[in-house]
């Protein structure tokens, strides 16, 4: 019995074209095989394909070169097909190769383990990618119900402004029709009074006349978002001065301190919010005391937080109109040209609007019991 047989360790001896010599008991009981089975048969077939590989092209050619080769792991099969995985140290002499080593009996279960680690870490990296993605949907559809809800609330809004101005502006009209048509039959029931009738008939054709007005105004503010802004810069004096000459309040004085003259928005909409804001400036006005307004515009930078400096700075255009308020703020009745135009919160509502359109504000307040301050406030860009 050779020496090597009682080592705790396997032993293989080989001659130099790699027939097996000689294997100890510690590496044969691994294998299940006998001595008999394996003596003379090539190294390669006990090795795994991948083990036969790496022995020819890296260990074997290395072994050649330096007759030695340490801590080189190598897969046996068994006789039953089963891999046992070695960790070997060979060497070569003038007439034997010898392969030293210890079955790795732990390597299957760390790479097993390694493996399984390894999967469960990609499992659980893969359902916290899935959670990162459905927590960022979940986070746009959030986003995407408050811009709905923000939307609907003004949507809201609108149409609660709308009913008011309907309630109001077009039912009154229609009561006084109802009111003088009444009064006409009460007249022609009791006496023929041509005169009487015709009056009664002139004012319901007025107030006729003041409803399909009041209809357009109503179907024109709720156009006004339909179409897009054109915006440009124009010159804020003239189109001041060209609304004032054809508003009611074109024998008013006007007093300017202008330090932008210059807005960028849409005309035809600015036009319009000058015209409704004049038409304010009529209703709450006395009639009975003469009317000043100053005008005057500044450049201001906004409190808003946003990112871009070129939208943070803000025109304000404040107009203070030097008359007596009445307690109510009612509307006059005159025979003015625009007393088809008048309506309560009407003008107000599209001052409101059209500067929201533009991404500004529009304010109003009393500021003393014969001063009101309108403030209108649009994003500056300079010429």
């Amino acid at each position: 019995m050779p020496d090597f047989d009682m080592l705790p360790c396997a032993v293989i001896r080989m001659t130099l074209k790699e027939s097996i010599v000689d294997i100890n008991p510690y590496i044969l009981g691994k294998l299940s095989y006998g001595l008999e089975e394996l003596k003379n048969n090539s190294i390669n077939s006990l090795l795994s394909p991948g083990s036969r590989i790496l022995y020819k092209t890296h260990f074997y050619p290395i072994l050649v070169e330096k007759n030695m080769v340490h801590e080189i792991v190598l897969s046996l099969i068994g006789k039953d097909g089963t891999k046992h995985p070695f960790l070997f140290n060979m060497s070569m002499d003038a007439n034997d190769i010898f392969l030293t080593g210890l079955f790795l009996n732990k390597r299957n279960d760390y790479e097993s383990g390694l493996i399984e680690a390894k999967n469960a870490a990609e499992n659980a990296l893969l359902k916290n990618k899935e959670l990162m993605m459905a927590q960022k949907e979940l986070g746009q559809v959030q986003k995407s119900l408050e811009i709905q809800l923000s939307q609907e609330r003004s949507i809201n809004k609108e149409l609660r402004i709308l009913n008011k101005m309907i309630s109001h502006d077009l039912q009154e009209p229609l009561r006084k029709i109802q009111l003088f048509a009444s009064k006409t039959i009460s007249e022609a029931k009791r006496k023929y009074s041509w005169e009487v009738l015709a009056l009664n008939l002139n004012r319901i054709i007025d107030i006729a006349f003041e409803g399909h007005s009041l209809t357009k105004r109503l179907q024109q503010y709720s156009e006004l978002e339909f179409y897009p802004l054109r915006k440009a810069h124009f010159d804020l004096r003239g189109i001041i001065e060209s609304t004032k000459a054809k508003s009611s309040i074109s024998t008013y004085g006007f007093y300017y301190d202008l330090e932008v003259e210059s807005v960028y928005g849409d005309e035809n909409k600015i036009n319009l919010l000058f015209t409704e804001l004049f038409e304010l400036v009529n209703r709450i006005s006395s009639p009975d005391h003469a009317q000043t307004l100053r005008i005057t515009s500044r450049v201001f930078e906004s409190n808003e937080n946003v990112l871009n400096t070129f939208h943070r700075k803000k025109l304000r255009i404040c107009i203070i109109t030097h008359s007596q308020v009445s307690d109510r703020d009612t509307v006059k009745r005159n025979n003015s040209e625009s007393s088809d135009r008048r309506g309560v919160g009407l003008d107000l509502a599209f001052c409101e609007k059209i500067t929201t359109l533009h991404g500004g504000s529009f304010s109003r307040e009393n500021i003393g019991p014969e001063k009101v301050s309108m403030e209108i406030v649009l994003p500056y860009v300079s010429l």
